[in-house]
């Protein structure tokens, strides 16, 4: 579980006003004052003409859910005199600046760092989740995203509605004619190419040497730090000390990340193509992948309606394209952190003690209410709808994502083996959401500029140029003065 962040000014106001506890006894009556007291704002009456403006994701903007979500709300409290309107992403405004002036929206739809970064100086409301029907259903590791803690009392500044982490995509019809004789030595029915990285690599490796139905096998945009910190974290890397609340604590190079950041280089050596460290590809994958140019790769569940869009406009129907599209978890990395150490049979016939299971960075999506609102509780019934059962699982069916909510994720989960699975790591640790701190903008930058110059580095060792990080050692002091940037950026140059 992550620890809480502490605000040491909110609610001060509140506090001064209750009455001090004489003794321990009198702890959980003034903890219950304190909630009920900062939830003051949330009467239950509508504000009578309410209309509440929605800031959503362009993804669900651009598949249409949720002008349907907005219609379905709108239809729901028809009588009740409320009701919301969609803003437009470029309307967006910084709510710390243009919130007090009355700009910007009621609720937006944001990852759990970018609604967190307004908790610290009271931008958006702690909401009421013990009163919400939803609030068992979603695990505390979902809820810890949006914590805050105030003398011992727990408040939560959003609500959970989906979790995002790195999946592995493919296109079935691309596989290889002979992989049941040739990659599936267990048996079991699965490609061993997606069951370890190392036999994934020994695929990519054999593909781009001998030629294959796709150009390359696995292809992927090196360089984005999300996507990447799996392979720091899996060996003992992370991003601030205790649980993400310490900035002083900077983590990529604890532990044995630097394994991690070596296989990254090895990938980079055996895909020797620019386009591995280029930021357009996350954007180009979509039409790479439809078109052969690699049979797989890594992003988010959220966008696979986007693969499926680009399959049809290159010739798919578009249920072909449902059939044929498959996004399954990330396969496990080999302990040695060396990619060609082992045989890539032996990590599939002794995948327990060869391999270990990847720990994806992830980030936690859902609702937050601005604290500028002039309609808190017109905000807050929006928001109850948008996160009901039914509206969680028609957001998977339209967008793909992965529910919060275990009866929507057990739903989905019916059909979608994915969603099991990264719903499952969630709730086993596997998934390190991104810290809700704002010391967490710090980090993106300096990351990936170390990560061009680690790719980079690969492609010009094959060019037989100086290179500077060919051992795990070397990566090691790389990691260390990265560190050091990240922590001058937050404490020295801010």
């Amino acid at each position: 579980m992550k620890q809480i962040r502490r605000l040491s000014a909110l609610l001060l106001a509140l506090l001064l006003a209750l009455p001090l506890a004489a003794c321990t006894g009198a702890r959980d009556e003034a903890e219950s004052a304190v909630y009920d007291q900062v939830m003051a704002r949330f009467t239950g009456e509508l504000e009578e003409g309410a209309v509440v403006k929605v800031l959503e994701n362009d993804t669900a903007i651009e598949l249409g859910y949720v002008d349907e979500l907005i219609a379905a709300f709108n239809e729901a409290y028809r009588d009740q005199g409320i009701s919301a309107e969609r803003m437009n992403t470029d309307q967006y405004s910084d709510l710390a600046s243009d919130g007090p002036y009355g700009y910007g929206p009621d609720v937006w739809y944001q990852a759990n760092d970018i609604i967190m970064k307004y908790a610290d100086n009271q931008h958006i409301l702690p909401l009421p989740t013990r009163s919400m029907e939803d609030y068992d259903l979603i695990p505390q590791t979902a809820w810890d995203a949006y914590a805050v803690e105030m003398d011992g009392e727990t408040f939560y500044c959003g609500i959970p509605i989906n979790v995002q982490t790195g999946m592995l995509y493919y296109i079935e019809s691309m596989l290889p004619d002979d992989w049941q004789s040739e990659w599936d030595i267990n048996g079991n029915g699965v490609p061993d190419f997606f069951e370890t990285y190392t036999a994934l690599y020994a695929f990519s490796r054999d593909v781009q040497e001998n030629g294959g139905k796709t150009e390359y096998g696995y292809l992927d945009e090196l360089v984005d730090t999300y996507f990447m910190a799996g392979y720091l974290f899996t060996f003992g890397g992370y991003v601030f000390g205790d649980n993400d609340t310490n900035p002083e604590d900077i983590g990529f190079a604890a532990g044995d990340a630097a394994k991690g950041l070596y296989m990254v280089r090895q990938w980079a050596t055996l895909m020797d193509n620019t386009e591995i460290i280029d930021k357009a590809f996350a954007s180009a994958a979509y039409g790479y992948l439809a078109k052969g140019r690699m049979l797989c790769t890594v992003t988010t569940p959220d966008v696979r309606a986007m693969f499926l869009k680009e399959m049809v406009n290159n010739g798919w129907t578009e249920e072909e394209a449902e059939n044929d599209l498959k996004m399954i978890p990330v396969p496990r990395l080999p302990v040695s952190g060396d990619l060609t150490a082992d045989a890539w049979q032996d990590t599939i016939e002794q995948m327990d003690t060869l391999t270990t299971e990847v720990k994806m960075m992830g980030g936690m999506n859902g609702y937050g209410i601005s604290a500028y609102t002039k309609c808190p509780n017109a905000s807050l019934a929006f928001i109850e709808f948008a996160a009901d059962y039914e509206q969680v699982v028609r957001r998977n069916e339209m967008c793909g994502i992965t529910p919060a909510r275990s009866d929507a994720a057990a739903t989905v989960g019916e059909h979608d083996t994915a969603v099991q699975q990264i719903f499952s790591n969630l709730d086993a640790g596997l998934i390190d959401i991104m810290p809700a701190i704002n010391e967490v903008g710090q980090i993106w930058t300096p990351a990936e500029s170390f990560l061009v110059e680690v790719a980079t580095d690969a492609l010009n060792d094959n060019r037989g140029e100086p290179v500077l990080y060919d051992t795990q050692e070397k990566l090691q002091a790389g990691l260390e003065r990265l560190c050091e940037q990240i922590h001058d950026a937050i404490f020295t140059l801010a």
